[in-house]
């Protein structure tokens, strides 16, 4: 999804201030996000602590930057939002629960004409209204949990939660695909997979 929405848009006000560079991040992200193996400079490399770390510590400061260029920021949310990452850059877990790019690709669009003029993302605290090129999602928690899709897909695909309630979403695609996988062994016929071996090897 990158390039969906102008980061780097000369036209951007100077009341809507551009946002911190995401790319170490991504690039870290990139190395030790599981279910995308092929974009990994180490293919099917287990991710070590120090990349997990790494990449919760880029994010970190990623979030200060705003927070200190930003006026409008949130601090306390993104103060929250800081010390959660560092904590888990000092005590970083075995594998990284965001969400996926698939996950947030289907996540609902919203249109800048269906939010108060005097809306703003959570995180950033610019209004959705100065933005000349918004692009607004809304996270399934809540109605009213609308981010600017810039600043809530990092947090995603690193935590999967949402940053003002805590919902864990990556959770509860977990579930839902487990249950989805359940439902297909439940439901193939025992002569299944023999039938697969004798294709195999007919």
């Amino acid at each position: 999804m990158p390039g969906e929405h102008a980061t780097d848009a000369p036209s951007r006000s100077q009341n809507h201030p551009r946002r911190p560079d995401l790319s170490s991040f991504l690039a870290l992200l990139s190395e030790i996000t599981p279910d995308r193996p092929e974009s990994r400079a180490r293919e099917y490399a287990v991710p070590v602590p120090d990349d997990v770390s790494a990449a919760f510590r880029s994010l970190a400061e990623a979030l200060q930057v705003m927070q200190r260029d930003n006026e409008h920021a949130d601090s306390d949310l993104l103060g929250n939002m800081i010390e959660a990452l560092v904590s888990q850059a000092e005590h970083p877990p075995k594998e990284v629960k965001g969400v996926d790019e698939e996950y947030i690709a289907a996540l609902e669009r919203v249109s800048i004409n269906k939010v108060n003029r005097d809306a703003d993302c959570p995180i950033c605290g610019n209004p959705f209204v100065d933005d000349p090129h918004p692009l607004l999602v809304r996270l399934p928690c809540h109605p009213s949990h609308i981010f600017d899709l810039e600043c809530i897909r990092p947090w995603l695909l690193l935590n999967g939660t949402c940053p003002l309630d805590r919902v864990d979403l990556a959770k509860q695609v977990r579930e839902r695909k487990q249950k989805q996988l359940e439902e297909i062994k439940k439901n193939a016929s025992p002569g299944d997979e023999e039938e697969e071996w004798d294709g195999l090897y007919g």
